[in-house]
C-alpha cells in the first residue's frame, strides 16, 4: 500500500511542520501583510512543499487563523506559567502587563496580523472567534483582579468602572507594543513601569504584594 504523498509518518512530525508553518506565518505575514504573502512564500521560508501545507491548511485564510491563535496561545500560556501560584489581585496585574514586555517581539507581530486582518476582505467568524477570545481573556483577568482587590481591601473603591479601567490598560498595552515595533529605542519596559505606578496610585494601592 502506498503512502499518501505529502502525509508525515509521525504526529511529532505532524505538529513540527503546523508549527514550523505558523512561526513562518506569523513573521511573513506581520511583515509584509496578508495580500502580500503567498502559500509559496510561506512554505520556501518554513522549507515545507506546497503540498505538505495543504495536508495541514486548507487555504490561506486558514492558516491566518491558526497562525494568529498559536500566537495568542503563546502569549497565554507564558502567562499561565509565570501567574498560576500568584494570588494578590495587583501581583496578577503586574504580570498581566509585564508579559507584554517580555512578549513584545511576539505580541506585536500578532497586533500588527490582526489590524491587516480587520482592514481585508478575508474576515471570518473562526477568526474573530480567536481575537475576541484572547481580549476577553484579558477584560476577565483585569476586571477580576480589580474587583477583587477591591474585596479584599488592597485597592480602594473610587467610583471607577473596572471594565472602563481594564479597557484602558488594554489599549495602552496595545499602544506601547506596536510602538515598540515601530520605534526600536522605544523602552517599553520603562513606559509600562511608569504607567503601572500610576494604575496603582488610581487604585489607592501601595504597588507592593507582600
Amino acid at each position: 500500500m502506498k503512502t499518501k504523498v505529502g502525509r508525515p509518518r509521525r504526529h511529532g512530525e505532524t505538529r513540527d511542520t503546523a508549527e514550523a508553518l505558523k512561526k513562518s506565518a506569523l513573521d511573513l505575514l506581520s511583515d509584509s501583510g496578508y495580500r502580500n504573502v503567498t502559500i509559496k512564500d510561506i512554505g520556501r521560508d518554513a522549507g515545507v512543499t506546497t503540498a505538505m501545507i495543504y495536508y495541514h491548511f486548507r487555504n490561506k485564510d486558514e492558516l491566518l487563523r491558526a497562525t494568529i491563535e498559536y500566537a495568542i496561545e503563546i502569549a497565554l500560556t507564558h502567562f499561565h506559567d509565570i501567574s498560576e501560584n500568584v494570588e494578590h489581585p495587583g501581583a496578577v496585574i503586574h504580570a498581566w502587563l509585564n508579559m507584554h514586555v517580555e512578549l513584545q517581539p511576539e505580541i506585536g507581530k500578532v497586533l500588527k496580523l490582526i489590524h491587516d486582518y480587520r482592514h481585508s476582505d478575508v474576515q471570518t467568524d473562526r477568526i474573530d472567534e480567536v481575537v475576541d477570545r484572547f481580549y476577553g481573556t484579558e477584560k476577565t483577568i483585569i476586571t477580576g483582579s480589580i474587583l477583587r482587590g477591591r474585596e479584599m481591601g488592597i485597592f480602594s473603591d473610587n467610583g471607577d468602572d473596572p471594565a472602563a479601567l481594564s479597557n484602558l490598560i488594554s489599549v495602552f498595552l496595545d499602544g506601547a507594543v506596536m510602538r515598540k515595533s515601530i520605534i526600536e529605542d522605544y523602552e517599553i519596559r520603562v513606559s509600562v513601569a511608569v504607567f503601572e505606578r500610576m494604575l496603582w496610585r488610581t487604585l489607592g494601592f501601595s504597588g507592593q504584594f507582600d
